[in-house]
């Protein structure tokens, strides 16, 4: 039985008194929560969080038993101490606690470009640097840093080399927590598990009714400075149709603070409902649905089983019309772009170009959003009608668009995100599918027949050698196919060898081709409008 989550942000009710009350609980909790993170920016803090990540017994506690809720302190103006409530600092103290502990991967980042930067220097072109050193951590030591990150480090040492005038052997004795330093730009409450302490609820129909704790002024000194302010809120029908399931649970919320289209800041309350989903479909657990991510063929997939190819590639590309659409709002910005630059800032036109370029942006982003979806979509619903377990994705982590090539970068950036993997998390949960990342070096470069390494042409029937061909050739076995559809069955045997914890392509067991004819019907149900909705 899988536990399921769905989150939905409803605003709270326009009353004056109650948003200005709301406002000082934020404003409360965002100064106190940055004292806090001052007061606690240390390595040594850092340590603590980074061993409570992997030990067994504090793996399970929430951090604020970690940090501390007596160490949230506050004082007026008048340096009298300002009340707060003790569920009040253990959200302070979560919040601190999980933004120390997200900084403990980049400290590790921090120290290991560090490392490599006193062996090839820091002078030279920065994206050749930063190429370096990520090819470097990846295939070496098996470390995967975003290439943005790493180029943010290697930015603060050549600020601190050419702009101080310190040498390598100074930066090596810079502690991380001096050459950064975090900042709280917006505070959420709770984060931490309520029973009724701040936020108190009764759900009956479509209506909510809370009850929320918030002080009466600004610096709240007693107790009796904080009241129960009582509001409700409807449930809009969409979500009630949605949430509105016998197995559903709803969850208490978060409180945040949003700013609008405009400038205008709300205040709203992000509900999580969780329900319970059973897979109906049965699944076969060693057999794989294998992926390419590619740039003319949006995925290009293949399913294995066992160390064998099941069926012949599977291409599959969004409709013309929305790459058309993308490639509209690319040069309609393009147009905007050059007007804003050719006319002064002070002319009357400025302001309207750009908001319209800023609504064009809007669109842009949800044309991206909606390849994501449908890319989605089509790779969960080619693994239900193979009955797949288990779907191997490239890791694109460290890979960054080419320089100098506009257009292929903004056909990568469409769709080539972070957010594809995450997407993907949370729809498979519903089927039991996992999701699993590759190591994406050399995939299409080495035969997967025999394993070795083959050449690049411009056409299977000429198989002339070609630096920026489309398909591949092999000089040993003479196989020959696209570079996509090689790609996605070293992706496989790639997988094979992270299973035995190894990372070289090279010695990858081969892949035999082994037909089984059509897939399974589509499940009753399954369909990407499912996937879109759930």
């Amino acid at each position: 039985m899988t536990r399921l989550i769905r989150t939905y942000s409803l605003k709270i009710p326009q009353q004056k008194i109650l948003h200005q009350q709301v406002d000082n609980l934020y404003e409360l909790g965002k100064y106190s929560s940055q004292l806090l993170l001052e007061r606690l920016w240390s390595e040594e803090w850092l340590d603590i969080l980074d061993t409570s990540n992997t030990s067994s017994q504090t793996k399970k506690k929430k951090v604020f038993t970690i940090v501390g809720e007596k160490q949230v302190q506050l004082y007026s103006s008048n340096n009298q101490s300002i009340y707060l409530p003790s569920r009040i600092r253990r959200c302070i103290a979560e919040q601190v606690g999980r933004i120390l502990r997200s900084q403990v991967i980049r400290r590790k980042c921090y120290y290991d470009v560090l490392r490599l930067v006193q062996q090839v220097g820091i002078e030279g072109n920065l994206d050749r640097l930063v190429q370096i050193i990520a090819q470097t951590l990846v295939i070496v030591e098996g470390k995967y840093y975003r290439r943005a990150l790493i180029r943010q480090i290697l930015r603060k040492f050549r600020k601190y080399h050419y702009r101080l005038g310190l040498d390598l052997t100074v930066l090596t004795t810079i502690p991380y927590t001096q050459m950064v330093k975090p900042t709280i730009w917006s505070f959420v409450l709770p984060f931490t598990s309520d029973d009724g302490q701040v936020i108190q609820q009764v759900w009956c129909n479509d209506i909510i009714s809370i009850r929320l704790k918030v002080p009466k002024t600004k610096q709240p000194l007693t107790k009796k400075d904080w009241h129960w302010q009582e509001f409700t809120i409807k449930i809009p029908v969409k979500i009630l149709q949605r949430v509105s399931t016998p197995t559903s649970k709803l969850h208490l919320p978060t409180l945040r603070v949003i700013t609008l289209k405009g400038g205008l800041i709300l205040p709203f309350l992000e509900y999580a409902w969780s329900f319970s989903s059973q897979p109906s479909i049965p699944l076969v657990d060693t057999r794989a649905l294998a992926t390419d991510l590619g740039v003319n063929n949006l995925t290009t997939s293949v399913i294995c089983e066992a160390g064998s190819q099941l069926s012949r590639p599977l291409f599959w590309s969004a409709k013309k019309s929305i790459l058309h659409k993308i490639e509209q709002h690319y040069n309609h910005i393009a147009r905007i772009q050059r007007k804003l630059s050719h006319y002064p800032e002070f002319w009357i036109g400025q302001s309207k170009r750009v908001e319209e370029r800023a609504r064009l942006y809007r669109k842009l982003n949800r044309s991206r959003e909606l390849i994501l979806h449908l890319v989605s979509n089509h790779l969960l619903e080619t693994a239900l009608q193979w009955q797949c377990r288990t779907i191997i994705l490239e890791d694109l982590r460290s890979y960054e668009p080419p320089k100098h090539k506009h257009k292929l970068s903004r056909k990568l950036s469409n769709w080539l995100r972070g957010s594809l993997y995450d997407l993907l998390v949370y729809k498979a949960r519903r089927f039991g599918i996992r999701i699993k990342r590759v190591l994406a070096h050399w995939t299409s470069s080495y035969c997967p027949r025999c394993g070795q390494k083959g050449n690049k042409i411009r056409d299977p029937s000429s198989k002339i050698i070609f630096k920026k061909g489309r398909f591949f050739s092999c000089s040993l076995c003479h196989y020959s196919a696209d570079r996509d559809y090689i790609g996605a069955l070293n992706i496989y045997r790639m997988y094979q060898e992270q299973c035995k914890k190894r990372y070289n392509i090279q010695i990858a067991k081969p892949l035999s081709y082994m037909g089984i004819g059509i897939p399974c019907n589509r499940p009753p149900g399954v369909s990407g409008q499912v996937f879109l909705n759930g």
